[in-house]
């Protein structure tokens, strides 16, 4: 019996956790194109959080499942920092949903969330200023990746298995001739039963090709690197930004003993959009600037901080601010899985699983937040 053939596009996070679930299965042929190399891309660029300390059941489950697939890397030998992560608490109902994102938690087998008073978080890390505050949500366990590392320890786990990665491979072209794709790039042409358009901020440009359009809005963030006094406690993953607020917030953390990574954050489009092309520089003044206004609010010993290296990086975003994932209406034998947004480390391995089962024709979903995610609930407005 013949293998599936599968051209996965983009060997990103979600292209490369993709190929992963489909070589568990011995009856699939998985070959991951890119244009450059694993992690080139906005994977390589993120600052890598992995977390679960989200607010509904169906985000909490997607996020557990991603830190179990983090914990097997870690144990294969990624680096993972466990420093923790801290979401910061305003009103007693942002403490209220803190509670009941514990609970939820524990459903999934997490023990290690705790709620803290303002009085514990500054007592933990006197560095960080509570004014405003009332308390915060710590996951003791979560911390951070490298992206990079990540998606080149998943590409040679890939090759390892029997799986190909080509890289400098620039999708350029796309036909299907019956059942067959033929995905043409500059270095040759690859056959395939079905196509996954895993392409991060490009997605929208290989959909078009695919005739399977998305209505990718690549959105451009940056973060930088600060110097700061040496704290006696590292600085966890600290995460100071209200979803649904329609504002970004500020999020900072540890880089060493002397440093600290700090960026702006949101889960909602804010902004235009990019091309997908778009030049990556350093971050901007006028973003620095607010970066360095909302650490002063929430970390001591503000004039003595130093700006350092900066980086810019691409959101792969959507109008609704969830990702794509699952076959395309409009194409046959192409499967979405895109447009994480700045999540896509830690959601890639509940993409890579869903959109694994697509390829694989099975339609009961993995996740209770599958539907919201589903590349048809698209058709009308792509």
């Amino acid at each position: 019996m013949s293998k599936q053939r599968v051209v996965v596009i983009g060997a990103g996070v979600l292209g490369l956790f993709t190929a992963r679930e489909l070589l568990q299965h011995s009856d699939i042929e998985v070959t991951v194109l890119d244009k450059a190399h694993p992690g080139d891309g906005s994977s390589g660029r993120s600052v890598g959080m992995v977390e679960t300390q989200y607010f509904t059941r169906p985000t909490v489950e997607v996020r557990a499942y991603g830190r179990e697939h983090y914990a097997k890397l870690e144990q294969e030998g990624l680096t993972f920092t466990h420093g923790g992560y801290l979401r910061l608490a305003r009103t007693e109902a942002d403490m209220e949903s803190f509670r009941e994102s514990i609970a939820i938690q524990r459903e999934f087998g997490i023990e290690d969330a705790e709620i803290l008073s303002a009085d514990d978080i500054v007592t933990r890390w006197p560095q960080i200023i509570t004014e405003g505050l009332i308390g915060g949500l710590l996951g003791t366990w979560d911390g951070f990746v490298d992206g990079f590392e990540v998606c080149q320890n998943l590409a040679a786990w890939v090759r390892s298995q029997g799986g190909t990665v080509k890289t400098g491979q620039e999708v350029t072209g796309a036909t299907r001739d019956g059942d067959v794709w033929r995905i043409t790039t500059a270095a040759g042409e690859y056959e395939a039963d079905v196509v996954v358009n895993a392409a991060g901020p490009h997605a929208g440009v290989i959909g078009e090709m695919l005739g399977a359009p998305v209505p990718l809005l690549p959105m451009l963030h940056g973060a930088v690197t600060v110097r700061v006094p040496e704290f006696e406690t590292p600085t966890p993953f600290v995460m100071d930004y209200i979803p649904g607020s329609g504002v970004d917030g500020v999020y900072f953390r540890s880089e060493g003993t002397q440093h600290l990574i700090a960026g702006l954050h949101t889960e909602e489009v804010i902004g235009d959009a990019v091309s997908p092309d778009v030049l990556l520089r350093s971050v901007g003044d006028d973003v620095l600037e607010r970066i360095v206004e909302l650490l002063a609010e929430r970390l001591s010993n503000a004039d003595d901080l130093e700006l350092d290296r900066s980086w810019q990086g691409i959101y792969p975003m959507t109008p609704d601010h969830q990702p794509i994932v699952g076959v395309h209406p409009a194409a046959s034998g192409v499967v979405c899985a895109l447009g994480a947004g700045g999540s896509g480390i830690q959601l890639s391995p509940s993409i890579g699983r869903l959109a694994a089962d697509a390829v694989r024709g099975i339609t009961e979903p993995a996740f209770e937040i599958a539907p919201e995610w589903d590349a048809a609930r698209f058709t009308e407005s792509a």
